[in-house]
Protein backbone atom coordinates (compact mmCIF):
# COMPACT_ATOMS: atom_id res chain seq x y z
CA UNK A 1 0.00 0.00 0.00
CA UNK A 2 1.76 3.34 -1.13
CA UNK A 3 1.75 6.04 1.26
CA UNK A 4 -1.34 7.90 -0.12
CA UNK A 5 -3.60 5.21 0.14
CA UNK A 6 -2.52 4.71 3.92
CA UNK A 7 -3.31 8.42 4.24
CA UNK A 8 -6.48 8.22 2.95
CA UNK A 9 -7.66 5.14 4.67
CA UNK A 10 -6.39 6.73 8.15
CA UNK A 11 -8.42 9.62 7.59
CA UNK A 12 -11.74 7.53 6.68
CA UNK A 13 -10.93 5.86 10.12
CA UNK A 14 -11.09 9.27 11.85
CA UNK A 15 -13.88 10.63 10.25
CA UNK A 16 -16.12 7.45 11.44
CA UNK A 17 -14.47 7.58 15.01
CA UNK A 18 -15.35 11.19 14.62
CA UNK A 19 -18.62 10.32 13.88
CA UNK A 20 -19.59 7.95 16.07
CA UNK A 21 -18.39 9.85 19.15
CA UNK A 22 -20.69 13.00 18.27
CA UNK A 23 -23.73 10.12 17.92
CA UNK A 24 -22.45 9.05 21.55
CA UNK A 25 -22.22 12.36 22.69
CA UNK A 26 -26.18 13.41 21.52
CA UNK A 27 -27.64 11.60 24.94
CA UNK A 28 -25.10 13.07 26.78
CA UNK A 29 -26.01 16.37 25.50
CA UNK A 30 -29.49 15.71 26.04
CA UNK A 31 -29.06 14.82 29.61
CA UNK A 32 -27.01 18.31 30.52
CA UNK A 33 -29.76 19.80 28.75
CA UNK A 34 -32.31 18.17 31.26
CA UNK A 35 -30.03 18.62 34.32
CA UNK A 36 -29.69 22.44 33.26
CA UNK A 37 -33.54 22.60 33.04
CA UNK A 38 -34.30 21.42 36.27
CA UNK A 39 -31.80 23.14 38.05
CA UNK A 40 -33.43 26.45 36.80
CA UNK A 41 -36.81 25.53 37.48
CA UNK A 42 -35.41 24.76 41.02
CA UNK A 43 -33.14 27.46 41.58
CA UNK A 44 -35.12 29.79 44.02
CA UNK A 45 -36.11 32.97 42.97
CA UNK A 46 -33.72 35.88 42.87
CA UNK A 47 -34.00 39.08 45.23
CA UNK A 48 -34.86 41.04 42.33
CA UNK A 49 -37.89 38.42 41.51
CA UNK A 50 -39.61 39.13 44.92
CA UNK A 51 -40.83 42.71 43.59
CA UNK A 52 -43.00 40.26 41.51
CA UNK A 53 -45.28 39.39 44.66
CA UNK A 54 -46.56 42.95 45.18
CA UNK A 55 -49.19 43.34 43.25
CA UNK A 56 -50.41 39.61 43.50
CA UNK A 57 -50.39 40.03 47.10
CA UNK A 58 -52.03 42.92 47.01
CA UNK A 59 -54.58 41.70 44.81
CA UNK A 60 -55.08 38.47 46.67
CA UNK A 61 -54.65 39.04 50.45
CA UNK A 62 -58.46 39.86 52.37
CA UNK A 63 -58.57 41.44 55.44
CA UNK A 64 -57.36 39.41 58.39
CA UNK A 65 -55.60 36.76 56.21
CA UNK A 66 -52.52 35.34 57.88
CA UNK A 67 -49.18 35.64 55.24
CA UNK A 68 -47.68 32.30 55.23
CA UNK A 69 -44.27 31.91 53.30
CA UNK A 70 -43.36 28.34 52.18
CA UNK A 71 -40.69 27.78 52.72
CA UNK A 72 -40.45 29.87 56.14
CA UNK A 73 -36.45 30.84 55.56
CA UNK A 74 -37.82 32.92 52.59
CA UNK A 75 -39.65 35.18 54.78
CA UNK A 76 -37.82 37.91 54.87
CA UNK A 77 -37.30 38.34 50.92
CA UNK A 78 -41.29 38.66 50.94
CA UNK A 79 -41.40 40.96 53.69
CA UNK A 80 -38.93 43.11 52.60
CA UNK A 81 -41.42 43.80 49.49
CA UNK A 82 -45.15 43.76 51.10
CA UNK A 83 -44.26 45.56 54.34
CA UNK A 84 -44.71 45.65 57.95
CA UNK A 85 -49.02 45.80 56.87
CA UNK A 86 -49.07 42.47 55.64
CA UNK A 87 -46.52 40.66 57.63
CA UNK A 88 -47.44 42.01 60.63
CA UNK A 89 -44.58 40.99 63.97
CA UNK A 90 -47.71 39.76 65.78
CA UNK A 91 -48.89 37.75 62.63
CA UNK A 92 -44.70 36.52 62.16
CA UNK A 93 -44.55 35.85 66.36
CA UNK A 94 -47.51 33.96 66.44
CA UNK A 95 -48.31 31.16 68.89
CA UNK A 96 -49.26 28.78 66.15
CA UNK A 97 -51.59 29.16 63.64
CA UNK A 98 -55.52 27.87 65.62
CA UNK A 99 -56.35 31.49 65.64
CA UNK A 100 -56.67 32.50 61.79
CA UNK A 101 -59.50 31.43 59.83
CA UNK A 102 -58.18 32.06 56.40
CA UNK A 103 -54.26 32.68 54.86
CA UNK A 104 -52.68 33.47 52.02
CA UNK A 105 -49.44 30.93 51.65
CA UNK A 106 -46.81 32.62 48.58
CA UNK A 107 -44.91 29.87 47.72
CA UNK A 108 -41.31 28.67 46.09
CA UNK A 109 -39.73 25.44 44.74
CA UNK A 110 -43.40 23.63 45.26
CA UNK A 111 -42.93 23.90 48.63
CA UNK A 112 -45.81 24.25 50.99
CA UNK A 113 -46.21 25.74 54.76
CA UNK A 114 -46.69 22.49 57.60
CA UNK A 115 -48.62 24.28 59.85
CA UNK A 116 -51.84 24.95 57.14
CA UNK A 117 -51.68 20.85 56.58
CA UNK A 118 -55.63 20.28 56.85
CA UNK A 119 -57.05 23.58 55.57
CA UNK A 120 -58.90 24.03 52.64
CA UNK A 121 -57.74 25.20 49.52
CA UNK A 122 -60.17 28.53 48.41
CA UNK A 123 -58.27 29.42 45.03
CA UNK A 124 -54.76 29.04 43.50
CA UNK A 125 -52.66 31.49 41.33
CA UNK A 126 -49.44 31.16 39.84
CA UNK A 127 -47.29 34.26 38.63
CA UNK A 128 -43.57 33.00 37.55
CA UNK A 129 -41.64 31.39 40.25
CA UNK A 130 -44.60 31.85 42.61
CA UNK A 131 -47.75 30.62 43.82
CA UNK A 132 -50.52 31.61 45.44
CA UNK A 133 -52.82 29.97 47.69
CA UNK A 134 -56.22 31.39 49.86
CA UNK A 135 -56.69 29.10 52.41
CA UNK A 136 -59.20 28.25 54.96
CA UNK A 137 -58.96 26.80 58.38
CA UNK A 138 -61.79 24.66 59.07
CA UNK A 139 -60.95 24.03 63.07
CA UNK A 140 -60.28 28.15 63.79
CA UNK A 141 -60.79 28.86 67.55
CA UNK A 142 -61.60 32.60 67.27
CA UNK A 143 -60.17 34.98 70.54
CA UNK A 144 -62.00 36.93 72.70
CA UNK A 145 -59.14 38.39 74.84
CA UNK A 146 -55.29 38.53 73.52
CA UNK A 147 -53.27 39.15 77.11
CA UNK A 148 -50.32 39.88 74.85
CA UNK A 149 -52.10 42.55 72.65
CA UNK A 150 -53.94 44.07 76.16
CA UNK A 151 -51.22 44.66 78.15
CA UNK A 152 -51.43 48.63 79.11
CA UNK A 153 -51.44 50.46 81.99
CA UNK A 154 -55.25 51.09 81.50
CA UNK A 155 -56.17 47.85 82.78
CA UNK A 156 -52.93 46.06 84.07
CA UNK A 157 -50.64 46.62 86.86
CA UNK A 158 -47.72 44.44 87.62
CA UNK A 159 -46.45 43.62 90.94
CA UNK A 160 -43.17 41.52 91.82
CA UNK A 161 -41.30 39.82 95.47
CA UNK A 162 -42.83 38.96 98.57
CA UNK A 163 -43.76 42.47 99.60
CA UNK A 164 -45.58 42.78 96.08
CA UNK A 165 -44.00 46.08 95.47
CA UNK A 166 -45.35 47.99 92.28
CA UNK A 167 -43.42 47.64 88.72
CA UNK A 168 -44.50 51.29 87.42
CA UNK A 169 -45.51 51.66 83.68
CA UNK A 170 -43.46 53.53 81.45
CA UNK A 171 -43.59 54.13 77.47
CA UNK A 172 -40.10 56.40 77.03
CA UNK A 173 -37.81 53.86 79.11
CA UNK A 174 -34.32 52.49 77.18
CA UNK A 175 -34.77 50.28 74.85
CA UNK A 176 -32.11 47.68 75.54
CA UNK A 177 -31.14 44.60 73.17
CA UNK A 178 -29.03 41.45 74.14
CA UNK A 179 -27.29 41.83 70.90
CA UNK A 180 -26.29 38.06 69.22
CA UNK A 181 -26.26 35.50 72.04
CA UNK A 182 -28.13 38.13 74.67
CA UNK A 183 -31.34 38.23 75.73
CA UNK A 184 -34.75 39.34 73.95
CA UNK A 185 -35.32 43.24 73.09
CA UNK A 186 -36.93 45.35 76.31
CA UNK A 187 -39.15 47.56 74.75
CA UNK A 188 -39.44 51.32 75.48
CA UNK A 189 -43.52 50.87 76.90
CA UNK A 190 -43.08 48.09 79.60
CA UNK A 191 -43.95 47.70 83.35
CA UNK A 192 -40.58 48.30 85.14
CA UNK A 193 -39.80 46.53 88.48
CA UNK A 194 -37.38 48.08 91.11
CA UNK A 195 -35.17 45.04 90.63
CA UNK A 196 -33.52 46.35 87.52
CA UNK A 197 -33.55 46.31 83.82
CA UNK A 198 -34.29 42.84 83.73
CA UNK A 199 -37.16 42.78 85.62
CA UNK A 200 -40.05 44.24 83.31
CA UNK A 201 -43.34 42.76 82.06
CA UNK A 202 -43.26 44.17 77.97
CA UNK A 203 -43.54 42.51 74.79
CA UNK A 204 -41.06 41.02 73.32
CA UNK A 205 -39.52 38.41 70.56
CA UNK A 206 -38.20 35.32 71.96
CA UNK A 207 -36.79 32.36 69.61
CA UNK A 208 -38.32 28.91 70.33
CA UNK A 209 -36.32 25.24 70.16
CA UNK A 210 -36.58 25.59 66.36
CA UNK A 211 -35.24 29.35 66.22
CA UNK A 212 -38.78 30.76 65.15
CA UNK A 213 -40.13 33.90 66.81
CA UNK A 214 -42.19 33.93 69.09
CA UNK A 215 -44.08 37.08 70.52
CA UNK A 216 -44.91 37.00 74.07
CA UNK A 217 -44.70 38.75 77.07
CA UNK A 218 -41.56 38.81 79.00
CA UNK A 219 -41.72 37.66 82.90
CA UNK A 220 -38.22 36.97 84.49
CA UNK A 221 -39.35 35.42 87.76
CA UNK A 222 -38.32 37.73 90.57
CA UNK A 223 -35.06 36.03 93.92
CA UNK A 224 -38.29 35.58 96.62
CA UNK A 225 -42.14 35.30 96.07
CA UNK A 226 -43.99 35.58 92.24
CA UNK A 227 -44.09 38.36 89.57
CA UNK A 228 -48.03 38.97 89.19
CA UNK A 229 -49.76 40.45 86.14
CA UNK A 230 -53.01 41.49 86.74
CA UNK A 231 -55.51 42.30 84.36
CA UNK A 232 -59.27 43.75 85.45
CA UNK A 233 -62.33 43.32 83.03
CA UNK A 234 -61.87 40.73 81.43
CA UNK A 235 -64.70 38.98 80.06
CA UNK A 236 -64.07 35.17 80.05
CA UNK A 237 -64.92 32.70 77.31
CA UNK A 238 -64.65 28.89 77.82
CA UNK A 239 -60.63 28.20 78.52
CA UNK A 240 -57.35 30.59 79.08
CA UNK A 241 -54.75 28.93 76.80
CA UNK A 242 -51.57 29.76 75.54
CA UNK A 243 -47.55 29.05 76.00
CA UNK A 244 -44.48 29.20 78.11
CA UNK A 245 -41.16 29.27 77.11
CA UNK A 246 -37.87 30.69 77.77
CA UNK A 247 -35.27 32.46 75.09
CA UNK A 248 -34.20 29.09 73.52
CA UNK A 249 -30.46 30.12 73.82
CA UNK A 250 -30.20 29.87 77.40
CA UNK A 251 -32.86 26.95 78.04
CA UNK A 252 -31.09 24.75 75.57
CA UNK A 253 -28.30 24.46 78.47
CA UNK A 254 -30.73 22.01 80.39
CA UNK A 255 -29.20 23.42 84.00
CA UNK A 256 -31.65 26.11 85.22
CA UNK A 257 -34.50 26.17 87.86
CA UNK A 258 -38.12 25.15 86.77
CA UNK A 259 -40.57 28.14 86.27
CA UNK A 260 -44.24 28.34 87.27
CA UNK A 261 -47.12 30.24 85.29
CA UNK A 262 -49.74 30.17 87.33
CA UNK A 263 -52.82 31.43 86.68
CA UNK A 264 -55.64 32.74 89.05
CA UNK A 265 -59.45 33.76 87.87
CA UNK A 266 -61.07 36.59 90.93
CA UNK A 267 -58.43 35.40 92.95
CA UNK A 268 -58.79 31.72 92.79
CA UNK A 269 -56.43 29.28 91.18
CA UNK A 270 -57.46 28.09 87.66
CA UNK A 271 -54.13 25.98 86.75
CA UNK A 272 -50.47 26.22 86.65
CA UNK A 273 -47.94 25.70 83.41
CA UNK A 274 -44.43 24.22 85.25
CA UNK A 275 -41.58 24.97 82.76
CA UNK A 276 -38.69 22.82 82.72
CA UNK A 277 -35.50 23.28 80.93
CA UNK A 278 -35.80 21.37 77.30
CA UNK A 279 -39.82 21.64 76.91
CA UNK A 280 -39.59 24.36 74.42
CA UNK A 281 -42.43 26.71 73.92
CA UNK A 282 -45.12 24.72 75.32
CA UNK A 283 -48.86 24.90 74.90
CA UNK A 284 -51.17 25.35 78.15
CA UNK A 285 -55.09 24.67 78.28
CA UNK A 286 -56.89 25.91 81.06
CA UNK A 287 -60.98 25.21 81.50
CA UNK A 288 -62.23 27.61 83.45
CA UNK A 289 -65.67 25.21 84.40
CA UNK A 290 -67.66 27.64 86.99
CA UNK A 291 -65.89 31.35 85.73
CA UNK A 292 -66.45 30.66 81.93
CA UNK A 293 -68.40 33.62 80.48
CA UNK A 294 -67.96 35.80 83.96
CA UNK A 295 -67.73 39.12 82.33
CA UNK A 296 -65.26 42.02 84.28
CA UNK A 297 -63.14 39.39 85.80
CA UNK A 298 -59.92 39.89 87.09
CA UNK A 299 -57.39 37.36 85.83
CA UNK A 300 -53.95 37.21 87.43
CA UNK A 301 -50.92 35.15 85.92
CA UNK A 302 -48.29 34.70 88.45
CA UNK A 303 -44.69 33.50 87.61
CA UNK A 304 -42.11 32.29 90.24
CA UNK A 305 -38.87 29.96 90.06
CA UNK A 306 -36.90 28.15 93.39
CA UNK A 307 -33.61 29.56 91.31
CA UNK A 308 -34.31 32.97 89.57
CA UNK A 309 -31.25 33.35 88.13
CA UNK A 310 -30.88 32.96 84.08
CA UNK A 311 -34.66 32.41 83.99
CA UNK A 312 -35.56 34.47 80.42
CA UNK A 313 -39.43 33.33 80.78
CA UNK A 314 -41.79 34.46 78.34
CA UNK A 315 -45.75 33.69 77.93
CA UNK A 316 -48.47 34.27 75.84
CA UNK A 317 -52.23 33.58 77.11
CA UNK A 318 -55.87 34.16 75.27
CA UNK A 319 -58.87 33.76 76.68
CA UNK A 320 -61.50 32.00 73.86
Amino acid sequence: MGFASACRQALHGWRRAVACYAIALVPVAGLGELAAQIYVSRRAPSFASWQQIAAPVAALRQRDDLVVVAPRWAEPMARQVIGDEQLTMADLGRPDVSRYRTALEISILGERAPELAGWQELSRETHGKFQFRRLENPNARPVLLDFVDALSPERVSVSTGLEASPCPWTDHAIVVAGGLGGHPTFPAARFQCPQGTFFNVGVTVIADETFLPRRCLWAHPPQRGELVIRYENVNLGDVIAGHGGMYWIIERELGGASVTLGVRVNGAPLGELVHNDGDGWAAFEMPLGAQAHARAAVVEFAVSSPNYQHRHFCFEAVTR
